[in-house]
């Protein structure tokens, strides 16, 4: 414990700077926007008269909590991305799996703040506006939420990143992560009948936040005439706890997983069964169940095409395995059927 204080207090003195920085660009933005984007106006065309208002910019926070959510993982993460650091890294006294903690804190911490500052700021704006415009008690609950989906999705970022043995896999993998479940669900509506549970936007990991985010600016704003109610619908709320339990799956999963793999394999292919050997079949098959009811071949064509250059990258190069060839002759034999 001694050595995990220690090691903590080092590590997150060095990005006391990198934090001071985030901090400035973020206030300076929020309080821009902010400026810029609260007053606002509705005009009526029947009757020629222009209505001035304010709106509540909740989503600005949320922005720079979203962007931060994949930037933070990449900042606390690439120096375990490099073998010649590992030498260094893994001969302190101190576990891999405590090492990782600190990382994993260090970026929290920091994305809080962060998000907290904007959201502080904007609020004080909103004063600025009169009470008359808002009322600032359901700030309170939007807040938390955001709290805990940024929790889910930071961790979420966290794991599918350390899954990759190179700082620029990882970043595919966070990338195909974020659009995996759209193109899933894209397929489940083309098949099934469950669309009372799924909604595109919601699968990509911002999505939820976004949506609670419109919601808590239509209760926050009074002059606001669309009145939408986030937990009012089932879909949202099946989204809302898949992310949290995708969070804490991530969580247990990282802090289980982070340290254990060899060393040698970093910088070699990234072989996760939860990255491109995993990826590339899914997108793939979604993709061609998603346009298994259009006229158009060249949809599938390009989906192979893609798919094909999927293997490229994995394998950094024209380097492909039996596994690979199977798989995209068989994806050639559908387009056929």
């Amino acid at each position: 414990m001694i050595n995990f204080k220690r090691y903590f207090h080092s590590h997150f003195k060095a990005n006391i700077k990198p934090l001071i920085c985030i901090l400035i660009a973020v206030l300076v933005l929020t309080f821009l926007i902010g400026i810029n984007e609260q007053p606002d106006a509705y005009y009526d065309y029947q009757t020629g008269i222009s209505t001035s208002y304010y709106k509540s910019t909740l989503y600005v926070p949320v922005i720079f909590l979203s962007i931060l959510a994949y930037v933070l993982p990449v900042m606390e993460f690439s120096f375990f991305k490099k073998r010649i650091n590992l030498d260094c890294a893994y001969s302190l006294p101190i576990s891999r799996r405590c090492m990782g903690a600190v990382h994993y804190l260090t970026g929290i911490i920091i994305l809080f703040i962060s998000f907290t500052s904007s959201y502080i700021l904007n609020f004080i704006l909103l004063l600025t506006r009169g009470s008359g415009w808002f009322n600032f008690s359901p700030m309170i609950a939007h807040y938390f939420l955001c709290i805990i989906l940024g929790f889910a999705m930071y961790s979420t970022m966290v794991f599918v990143f350390n899954e990759g043995n190179t700082m620029g896999d990882g970043i595919w993998f966070m990338l195909l992560y974020s659009f995996v479940l759209v193109v899933i669900t894209s397929a489940l509506e083309q098949i099934t009948n469950l669309n009372i549970f799924i909604d595109t936007f919601a699968g990509i990991p911002w999505g939820t936040i976004s949506i609670i985010t419109e919601s808590y600016q239509n209760l926050v704003e009074l002059k606001s005439n669309r009145p939408f109610g986030y937990f009012d619908e089932p879909r949202y709320i099946f989204w809302f706890v898949f992310w949290i339990a995708a969070g804490i799956a991530s969580c247990i999963g990282f802090f289980l997983t982070f340290g254990k793999r060899r060393m040698e394999l970093t910088e070699e292919i990234s072989d996760s069964y939860f990255g491109f050997r995993t990826l590339i079949p899914i997108y793939a098959i979604s993709g061609m169940l998603t346009f298994q009811d259009t006229d158009v071949i060249i949809f599938c064509v390009i989906i192979q095409l893609l798919a094909l250059l999927g293997y490229t990258i994995y394998r950094r190069g024209f380097h492909y395995k039996k596994s690979d060839i199977a798989f995209l002759l068989i994806a050639l034999v559908c387009i056929f059927i």
